[in-house]
C-alpha cells in the first residue's frame, strides 16, 4: 500500500541532527527494492555528500518518516538528470542485470539466452545484452538451446557484481549511464501511485 509524500509531511519530525559520518534525509519514492531522497543535513566528518543532494539507498521496508538518519556508507548519489521515477523503476534491476552480464562475458553477435525467475531483471539484464551487441533470444523458444552464451540469474552471479560499497557506487554509475543511453527505454517505468512513498 503506498500514499501521497504529503501524508508523511504532516507527521512531527522527530529526526535528530546527523552524527559523525552520518545523512539526514528527506524520502520523495520508493519502489523495486530502493528508496530515494534529498540530503536535508550533514553530519560531522561526511564526505561526498551536501545537503539537497539527491541520493538513493536500498529499502529494506522501514517506516519512513519525513526525515530519517542514514549512515553516509548506505547511501549512493544521484544525479540530478535522471528522475526519481527512474531511479525506482530502473536502479534495483539494473544493477542485477550489470552483474549478470559480468559474470558471464559474450562477444558482439553472440545469440544469449537470459534465465531469471524475475521477469523485470531477465527484461533489463536482455536490455543490456543487447546494447552491448547480443542476439538475445527468447528463453522459451527451441532455437534458445542452441544459443551461444546463457546468462543464469542466480545468487552467486549477483553476489559477484555487488561486494563493497565502492563496488556498488561504481555499479550505480554504470546503471545510471545506461539510463542516460536509453538502453531500458523500453522497460517500463513504476506508475506515479506504485513509487509514491509509503506512510
Amino acid at each position: 500500500m503506498s500514499t501521497n509524500l504529503s501524508d508523511a509531511r504532516t507527521r512531527p519530525n522527530l529526526a535528530p541532527r546527523p552524527t559523525i559520518g552520518r545523512l539526514r534525509l528527506r524520502p520523495t519514492r520508493r519502489g523495486r527494492g530502493f528508496i530515494v531522497g534529498v540530503v536535508d543535513a550533514v553530519g560531522p566528518d561526511t564526505n561526498g555528500f551536501a545537503p539537497r543532494d539527491r541520493v538513493a539507498w536500498r529499502d529494506t521496508g522501514q517506516h519512513l518518516d519525513a526525515l530519517i538518519i542514514i549512515d553516509q556508507d548506505d547511501v549512493l548519489g544521484v544525479p540530478g538528470w535522471v528522475s526519481d521515477e527512474k531511479v525506482v523503476s530502473y536502479l534495483g534491476a539494473g544493477l542485477i542485470a550489470r552483474a549478470l552480464v559480468r559474470a558471464r562475458p559474450f562477444s558482439r553477435g553472440e545469440q544469449v539466452r537470459i534465465e531469471s525467475h524475475d521477469p523485470l531483471v531477465a527484461e533489463m539484464t536482455a536490455a543490456w545484452a543487447r546494447s552491448l551487441g547480443a542476439q538475445v533470444v527468447d528463453a522459451h523458444t527451441p532455437e534458445a538451446q542452441r544459443a551461444e552464451v546463457a546468462i543464469h540469474d542466480d545468487r552467486m552471479s549477483r553476489r559477484r557484481g555487488m561486494g563493497s560499497h565502492g563496488r556498488l557506487a561504481q555499479a550505480t554509475v554504470e546503471v545510471f549511464q545506461a539510463i542516460r543511453a536509453g538502453v531500458f527505454d523500453d522497460v517500463a517505468l513504476l506508475s506515479a501511485a506504485e513509487s509514491r512513498l509509503a506512510a
